[in-house]
C-alpha cells in the first residue's frame, strides 16, 4: 500500500529533513509538501492524504487554522494529524490536541527524534488510520444493511388496506434503524384480529423476533378461538424456540372484534384504551398477565366487552411513555396515557393519523428524532355495518 502524506512548514530545510527522516524508516510512501495554510489544505481536499505532518507558526493561514479546517470537515475530519513545531509552551499543546491532533513533537529534531521517536510515531498513525478507515467502511456496510431491514421491517408493519369492519392507522418509530416493536390486524373470516407487542432490547436481534412472532401470530389465529389461546400458543411455540436465549421475552396486547363483543387478553403489554363515542367514556382496559416467554406453561385470561360502531380501540407501547427521570423530567405512568389521550379525543373523528401525531409529540417524541425505545401506537376505528350506532 502507498501511503500520502502531506508535510506542512514554512522553512523548506525542515521539509525536506522530514522527508530524509521517514524516506529511511517508512515503506511505500509519497509526500506532498505545503508551504503554508492555504496550499495545505487545497492539497487535503484534492489528494487521498494518509497523515499531515503540521507546522504551528506559519504566516498567512496557521497550524491551528488548518487543524480546525481538517477537524472540522466531515471527508477530512479522520485523516491523522502530527504536530511538529518549535512552540513548546503546554497551553499550545493542550489547545492543539484538544482539536483533534493525533501527536506532538517539538523542534529541533533531535538524533533520537530522527532515528526512532518520529518513525515509530508515523507509523502508529498511518496504521491507525487505515485501521480507521477499514472500520468505517464496516460500519457503512452495516448502516446499508440496517437500511435494508428497516425497509423489510416497514413492509411487515405496514396499515392494512381497506377492511370491511374497521379502520386501522398506526405509527412506528423504532429507536435505532430497526426495533422490536410490531402490530398487526386481520380480517378473517367474521373475525378481526389485532395483536401490538413490544420485544425486548433493540437493533437487528429484536427486529428478527418481531418478524418471527408476527409470523406466529398470523398462525396461530387459524387455530385459537380466543385472545388467551393466542397467547398461551404463542408463548409455548416462542419458549421452545428460545431455549438458548431466555433472555428474550416480549410483553404482547392480543385482541378479537366479533359482532358487538371485544375480546381481549394482556401479557404483560401497557393497558389499551376503548373510546366509546357514543357515550365519550374512555376505558383503560386493565388487564394483566406474564411476559410471553419467561415460563413454557403460562395461562392468560379473556376479558369481554360490548362495543358500538364508532368506537375505537387504542393501543401503544411503552416507549410512548416512558422517560428517563433526571434533570427535571417527568416520570409518566398510565393514567398520564390516559389523561392525553382524553385531551386530544376529538382528532380521532377528524383524522386518526393526526390524533396519533400529537399525541405521540405531547409526550416530546418527533419524526427524526433520537428515541430512548421504540414507539408504537395503533388506532383502530370500529366501522362495520353489522355493528350496531
Amino acid at each position: 500500500m502507498l501511503y500520502k502524506i502531506l508535510v506542512v512548514d514554512d522553512m523548506v530545510v525542515n521539509r525536506k529533513l522530514m522527508k530524509k527522516v521517514l524516506k529511511n524508516s517508512v515503506e511505500e510512501v509519497y509526500f506532498y509538501e505545503a508551504e503554508d495554510g492555504f496550499q495545505a489544505i487545497d492539497l487535503v481536499r484534492e489528494k487521498e492524504i494518509d497523515l499531515v505532518i503540521l507546522d504551528l507558526m506559519m504566516p498567512g493561514k496557521d497550524g491551528y487554522q488548518v487543524l480546525r479546517e481538517i477537524k472540522g470537515n466531515a471527508e477530512t475530519k479522520e485523516i491523522p494529524v502530527i504536530v511538529n513545531s518549535a512552540v513548546d509552551d503546554m497551553t499550545s499543546i493542550k489547545e492543539t490536541l484538544s482539536l483533534g491532533a493525533l501527536d506532538y513533537f517539538t523542534k529541533p529534531i533531535t538524533a533520537d527524534q530522527m532515528k526512532v521517536i518520529i518513525p515509530l510515531k508515523v507509523r502508529n498513525a498511518l496504521k491507525y488510520y487505515e485501521q480507521r478507515k477499514e472500520l468505517i467502511k464496516v460500519n457503512e456496510k452495516m448502516l446499508q444493511e440496517l437500511k435494508i431491514a428497516n425497509v423489510l421491517q416497514k413492509a411487515l408493519i405496514t396499515e392494512k388496506g381497506e377492511m370491511k369492519k374497521v379502520d386501522v392507522s398506526s405509527r412506528y418509530f423504532p429507536s435505532s434503524q430497526i426495533g422490536g416493536d410490531f402490530h398487526d390486524c386481520i380480517e378473517d373470516q367474521d373475525k378481526t384480529w389485532f395483536i401490538i407487542a413490544d420485544v425486548t432490547g433493540h437493533g437487528v436481534a429484536a427486529a428478527m423476533v418481531s418478524s418471527m412472532v408476527k409470523v406466529i401470530f398470523n398462525h396461530v389465529i387459524k387455530e385459537a378461538g380466543t385472545p388467551k389461546e393466542v397467547l398461551e400458543k404463542i408463548n409455548t411455540t416462542f419458549y421452545n424456540m428460545m431455549t438458548d436465549n431466555r433472555h428474550l421475552c416480549f410483553s404482547a396486547f392480543v385482541g378479537l372484534i366479533e359482532e358487538n363483543q371485544l375480546i381481549y387478553s394482556n401479557a404483560g403489554h401497557p393497558y389499551a384504551v376503548l373510546y366509546r363515542k357514543s357515550s365519550d367514556q374512555m376505558d383503560l382496559l386493565e388487564q394483566n398477565g406474564f411476559l410471553i416467554g419467561v415460563f413454557e406453561d403460562t395461562n392468560y385470561e379473556d376479558v369481554a366487552t360490548e362495543i358500538q360502531r364508532g368506537d375505537y380501540i387504542i393501543t401503544y407501547t411503552d416507549g410512548l411513555y416512558e422517560t428517563k427521570v433526571g434533570n427535571g423530567a417527568k416520570e409518566n405512568s398510565y393514567e398520564t396515557v390516559y389523561q392525553v389521550l382524553r385531551d386530544h379525543k376529538e382528532l380521532l373523528d377528524e383524522s386518526k393519523d393526526r390524533f396519533i401525531q400529537t399525541v405521540i409529540q405531547d409526550f416530546g417524541k418527533f419524526e427524526n428524532h433520537d428515541f430512548e425505545d421504540d414507539v408504537a401506537m395503533m388506532v383502530i376505528e370500529i366501522t362495520g355495518e353489522t355493528f350496531q350506532p
